[in-house]
């Protein structure tokens, strides 16, 4: 007699308590606060999971601790503190930590209570890409504290969550950690709220331009200079045809005829969906990122991608599939790309429905962060 899923649910639910009480240390940096958000959303629809949500902004992280000497110029000290100090003397089920940096001080805690750790990238991999962040590794001594501690706390952990094949191979490779050790599940997209924005989309009228659309708040991490080099590269013909939507923090960006700036969008924002509803291609020539959420929603939102070979954005974006892979900085190529896609409509639909397939198959939050708390439930039966 075979079990349907509802009642593999009920015979789950039956053989756990009430509720479960776990722990959730979250960094709050960059396109890790969108992950932190989606997160939450699945946690207010599980009633089965009790959170205690420990949140750890970047800036102006709370707690007079995080201005001591020492503490306050340094974000691993501060994300691993301050975790450590909110769920210590907790009576928790399990415990989550995203990212690794929340986990460094808490080894202790992973040993007593099963807990996960969740990464986009590992150490050893931020520190490649780290000149691009503004981050430059210490000295030696330092270095070495540091990967001890991380070693501890990826030994303590039950198992690891990555958002990508690239960082689970660098965690085996990197760390010593054994591969069914770790799943990949990567951070998901609200796949019916980004597929309901390109209804927005009005009726064009006849010679309306096509719309690039760049979303980068670190406007030159993200290629943005190169993207304006490569647009002034096109053919006049094609660029009077084309505008092209700037989203970032940038400020001192000057607009043209063909060229709006927008600051001040938020994560998740109907100003966003709408953005990306009206666009015809996504644009995003990426000198360091790991697997960036803008891409995701850009899949979701069924626009084909120009992108780099950064990170783990070969497994999302795929050559003459989904997409396009130009060399980092390369404002000759990604000018060749961008006219190949606004001259060739047809191919432009095709990588377009492939990305939405892609985040339908993938990159569904109502799938994915689901699969990252039944991993924590799991967890308590051991």
């Amino acid at each position: 007699m075979r079990t349907s899923p509802a009642h593999l649910r009920w015979l789950e639910e039956r053989a756990m308590p009430a509720t479960l009480k776990i722990g959730f240390a979250l960094e709050h940096s960059l396109g890790h606060t969108t992950h932190a958000k989606n997160l939450q959303v699945a946690l207010a629809a599980d009633s089965l999971v009790q959170p205690q949500l420990i949140e750890l902004p970047y800036h102006n992280t709370p707690g007079a601790w995080a201005k001591l000497p020492g503490v306050r110029s340094n974000w691993s000290l501060r994300a691993s503190l301050g975790a450590y100090l909110g769920l210590r003397g907790q009576k928790l089920d399990a415990l989550f930590f995203h990212t690794q940096v929340t986990a460094l001080l808490s080894a202790g805690l992973l040993r007593q209570t099963p807990g996960l750790i969740s990464l986009d990238a590992t150490p050893v991999q931020y520190d490649q890409l780290g000149a691009h962040y503004g981050h430059t590794p210490g000295n030696g001594k330092l270095e070495s504290l540091k990967a001890r501690l991380n070693q501890r706390a990826f030994s303590a952990a039950r198992g690891l969550i990555t958002w990508s094949q690239w960082t689970k191979d660098s965690l085996v490779a990197d760390y010593g950690v054994p591969a069914d050790k770790i799943h990949v599940i990567a951070p998901g997209v609200d796949i019916a709220a980004w597929d309901a924005a390109r209804a927005l989309r009005k009726p064009r009228s006849p010679g309306a331009p096509l719309n690039l659309l760049f979303v980068g708040g670190d406007f030159v991490r993200k290629g943005g200079d190169t993207l304006l080099a490569a647009f002034e590269r096109l053919p006049e013909p094609i660029r009077r045809k084309t505008h092209l939507h700037l989203v970032t923090q940038t400020t001192d960006i000057a607009p043209c005829e063909h060229i709006t700036v927008i600051n001040g969008v938020t994560p998740n924002s109907e100003r966003l969906r709408s953005l990306f509803a009206e666009a015809d291609l996504f644009v995003f020539p990426t000198r360091a990122d790991c697997l960036p959420q803008a891409v995701l929603e850009a899949l979701a939102a069924s626009l084909p991608v120009i992108t780099t070979a950064v990170g783990a954005l070969p497994e999302v974006v795929v050559e003459n599939e989904t997409g396009k892979l130009v060399p980092v900085g390369d404002a000759a190529a990604l000018a060749g790309a961008l006219e190949h896609l606004l001259t060739d409509q047809a191919l432009r639909l095709r990588l377009g429905h492939n990305a939405r397939q892609e985040a339908l198959s993938r990159f569904d939050a109502a799938v994915n962060y689901p699969r990252i708390l039944a991993r924590l439930k799991g967890l308590t039966q051991k």
